[in-house]
């Protein structure tokens, strides 16, 4: 039997989406109370389980689905690479509500699904940790610099504890070759997760998620402090690793999209 997890309601935004519905599997059995929100529909609930709809952008309706929650994991976000209004609306301001909502509540605890991208500028023959400078690739990257920012005033001001997961490619196999050193196996994904909401204290912690892949770009030393230790890591298929594609930046395409390089990035500032 799941051991449980020390809160009485935990509120679970995106649960519509493929991390949403990992994390509802994961937790289901664990939390004693499940409340999942989302704007997509979402699978029936089972027995700990309420659905409750409500967008990100609306404060009023976060400030009604966190009464009663001692923890979050906040997924919702649009994953848009640079439009700018709704880049704003959801992941920007909704993060806002969350944290604020999070605090008016009481809540203990916050898991915010940050992402790779936050750093996805760093050229791939580069090793960083979790203390290197955010380099965004993207607007969306931006937005998750934002959040890991918001959760470090919350944890500095209020109290409020956070861990930041920056997210590699949680899917059940890597599909491009850059996926061999980013992949989060589903697996560890939940290991991180119930690490995430269960370490006795995690101030506002920043970690990747990765699973123990070779070459790997990012320093996760730091995520022992959890408990979190991968037992995965990615396979070559027999066929090879995928030749093509293949990105110079560590946020692959996103890091590509919209890349002005040389002489077009100088006549850009003129």
């Amino acid at each position: 039997m799941a051991a449980m997890l020390e809160y009485n309601r935990i509120l679970v935004t995106g649960a519509a989406g493929d991390l949403g519905k990992l994390v509802r599997a994961s937790l289901r059995g664990r939390a004693r109370h499940l409340r999942l929100t989302d704007i997509a529909p979402m699978a029936a609930a089972t027995e700990g389980e309420e659905l409750w709809p409500c967008d990100l952008t609306d404060a009023a309706g976060m400030a009604r689905a966190l009464e009663g929650a001692d923890a979050v994991v906040h997924l919702g976000a649009s994953l848009n690479v640079d439009d700018w209004p709704q880049t704003l609306a959801v992941n920007i301001a909704g993060t806002y509500n969350v944290f604020e909502a999070a605090r008016r509540a009481g809540a203990r605890r916050v898991v915010y699904a940050s992402s790779h991208h936050a750093v996805g500028m760093y050229p791939v023959t580069e090793r960083i940790g979790v203390d290197a400078p955010l380099r965004p690739d993207s607007l969306y990257g931006l937005s998750k610099c934002f959040g890991e920012n918001l959760a470090r005033y919350y944890w500095d001001k209020f109290g409020l504890e956070a861990v930041c997961l920056r997210i590699g490619s949680t899917r059940p196999a890597p599909k491009e070759r850059r996926e061999y050193t980013t992949w989060l196996s589903e697996p560890d994904f939940e290991r991180l997760l119930l690490a995430s909401l269960s370490a006795p204290s995690v101030g506002c912690s920043v970690v990747y998620g990765v699973s123990g892949n070779d070459d790997c770009w990012w320093d996760n030393s730091q995520a022992a402090h959890l408990g979190f230790q991968p037992l995965d890591k990615s396979q070559a298929p027999a066929a090879g690793i995928p030749a093509a594609p293949d990105y110079p930046l560590q946020g692959g395409k996103r890091a590509a999209h919209g890349l002005l390089e040389g002489d077009a990035r100088l006549c850009a500032r003129k």
